[in-house]
This record gives C-alpha cells, sequence and structure tokens, in this order.
C-alpha cells in the first residue's frame, strides 16, 4: 500500500504542477494546450480518487484491498489512456 500512496500523491502533484505551469504558459514546446491540459486534468482526477481512498480507508468507509486494487486499475488505467492520447493528438510533452 505503501507503494500505491507514493505513486498516487507523485501523480496528483505532478498533475497539480503540470496543470498551472502550461495555464501560466511556463511549459516551452507544449504543442496543442488543450489536450495536455484534458490529459493533465484526467491525471488530477484519478489520483486525486486515489488519494481520497486512502482517507476512506482511515476512517474505515473502505476496505483497503478494494483502495489496493482499484487504486492499481486507475493508474494503469490512466497510463494507458494517457499514452493513447499523447500518440493521438502528438503531445510533445
Amino acid at each position: 500500500m505503501s507503494f500505491l500512496r507514493i505513486f498516487s500523491w507523485l501523480l496528483l502533484t505532478f498533475g497539480v504542477v503540470g496543470f498551472g505551469a502550461v495555464v501560466l504558459g511556463l511549459v516551452p514546446d507544449i504543442g496543442a494546450k488543450g489536450p495536455a491540459l484534458v490529459l493533465l486534468a484526467v491525471q488530477i482526477v484519478f489520483a486525486g480518487a486515489v488519494v481520497y481512498g486512502f482517507r476512506l480507508v482511515a476512517q474505515q468507509r473502505l476496505d483497503p484491498r478494494i483502495l489496493f486494487w482499484g487504486g492499481w486499475v486507475l493508474i494503469i488505467t490512466f497510463v494507458i489512456t494517457g499514452q493513447i492520447w499523447i500518440n493521438r493528438f502528438q503531445i510533445n510533452l
């Protein structure tokens, strides 16, 4: 579970920082801004769901096994769909 927690926090942090950087125009040669912003927003939602799951486990409102398997499924789904999205729109991140 510790790897899931670390990975979800990293995804959330990089998503928020990346989204802010694209919005502020701090990332040079981003390519298409719209698809990049959508991809980063989806990253924030997926990672936020997993991070929120840890809060629900601490409150004993969610079974840790559901968080473990569901969290990894969400992250793997995001990584696969993100790669498809990047290749489809040829985002130069």
